[in-house]
């Protein structure tokens, strides 16, 4: 998703998280740097769909870069207690079978200018 779709969606968005929760579009990165959804890997620039009472700093349809570091979760492989590999650990919501995300705005380091 991009930052117009973004902001157009934020118009009819059904769902408002509460407190200090954001919910964020979950936009993959591509080999070639471009956002789009793919089987690839989570990119660290994502957009604010819906926030709750208590973030203040952000505004709908913001561009932000997210602490994937800090998302990052050890899991094990194939059940071996010696063999790791890291996950990024994200709570779920599927609207109209577009996948977002809800995390606290302490995950999220820099929002980006807008021109």
């Amino acid at each position: 998703m991009n930052q117009a779709e973004v902001l157009e969606l934020t118009k009819t968005f059904p769902e408002t998280p509460l407190f200090n929760k954001v919910i964020i579009t979950v936009n993959l990165l591509e080999a070639d740097g471009g956002l789009v959804l793919s089987d690839s890997t989570l990119s660290d620039v994502q957009y604010i769909v819906a926030k709750g009472d208590h973030v203040h700093q952000l505004e709908l349809g913001d561009a932000v870069r997210i602490d994937l570091e800090k998302l990052t979760v050890k899991v094990p492989v194939d059940g071996n207690s010696y063999e790791y590999v890291n996950q990024v650990k994200i709570d779920p919501i599927i609207l109209d079978g577009v996948l977002y995300a809800i995390i606290e705005d302490r995950f999220i380091k820099t929002k980006f200018k807008t021109v």
